[in-house]
């Protein structure tokens, strides 16, 4: 019952947002969003049992350059990672980001906790972060045209953004997943450059949604379909993507993701002991693309088998 109310509500969800899709979110997309979860969800923390290590590598829009030939398509990094903590019940995060659009440099650091419990054959974490972003613009790469304006002129400048966000993520093993968060919370808002009408940044608060399931087939087990969504709106627009990955004896993996209106991606990975690969290849379907975008994920996710303390009891007979 659980699981089939969640999966109906999947796909109301994603039936009642088709028609509205557009595009521009503040934070940057990813493709092999299945594998970034804790990035965008603090709940994700300590749900694996396993310290987990990811890194993504995003290559977007390649072959788009400035009139001087410098490269300004995106380019995006991201190395996260959590462990489950015992004592506290649950488990803690830390994210690393940067995202480079043209002369705009954003750098993110997050740090999270996550509280998990069991819940209906699965384990839900209920966590939340505290943000530092810090968002730059290199003056010097601007050309103004018809002479100079103060507004474009200057070194690099930069100011500082203070966030939370909040997430809350359900897991079964090799079943159901299902997250809900919510990031840069406090929507703040700053002044870029010193000079008098410089710039001024408001972040927007975005909403992240994502579902999926692991069928198996009865007759051949070795292969595994994983259909799932993920979800981004920003108060204005909305994005989703469509993905469905097929396994192959838990080593061998493959897949494809519909971005509506901008993108359809080809993925491909494999699994090696605790070292999990994967690739993306996104094909533009609108009319800013270049000549595509790549992705690269690694993660390497271990166990700490920590030996139990000895114990030691005084026999009362003996002195």
């Amino acid at each position: 019952m659980f699981k089939r109310i969640y999966l109906s509500l999947l796909s109301l969800l994603v039936l009642g947002i088709a028609p509205s899709v557009v595009l521009g979110q503040q934070e940057p997309q990813i493709t092999l969003n299945m594998f970034n979860h804790m990035a965008v969800n603090p709940g994700y923390a300590g749900l694996r049992d396993a310290i987990c290590v990811t890194g993504i590598v995003r290559e977007q829009w390649l072959g788009i350059e400035d009139a001087e030939g410098t490269k300004v398509s995106p380019q995006t990094f991201i190395f996260s990672g959590d462990a489950p903590v015992r004592i506290l019940r649950g488990g803690v995060s830390a994210t690393v980001m940067q995202d480079k659009i043209g002369y705009f440099r954003d750098v993110y650091v997050k740090l999270g906790y996550a509280y998990n419990r069991p819940v209906a054959g699965g384990e839900i974490g209920i966590g939340f972060n505290v943000g530092f972003l810090n968002k730059s613009l290199d003056f010097n790469k601007l050309k103004p045209v018809d002479g100079g304006d103060p507004l474009l002129s200057g070194g690099n400048e930069s100011t500082m953004f203070t966030d939370l966000a909040f997430g809350a993520f359900y897991l079964e093993p090799n079943g159901l997943f299902l997250g809900l968060s919510a990031t840069q919370l406090l929507e703040g808002s700053r002044q870029l450059g010193t000079a008098a009408g410089s710039p001024e940044f408001k972040l927007r608060r975005h909403y992240y949604a994502t579902a999926g399931y692991e069928i198996s087939w009865i007759r051949n087990p070795a292969y595994v379909l994983i259909p799932s969504a993920f979800v981004k709106y920003d108060g204005t627009t909305i994005q989703a993507d469509l993905n469905a990955r097929l396994e192959y004896n838990r080593k061998f993996w493959g897949g494809l993701t519909y971005r509506f209106q901008e993108t359809a991606a080809v993925m491909l990975g494999f699994y090696m002991k605790d070292i999990s690969f994967g690739y993306a290849y996104d094909i533009p379907l609108s009319k800013i693309g270049g000549a595509g975008s790549h992705e690269v994920m690694l993660r390497y996710c271990f166990k700490l088998e920590l030996e139990k303390s000895k114990r030691s009891f005084r026999n009362t007979r003996f002195l």
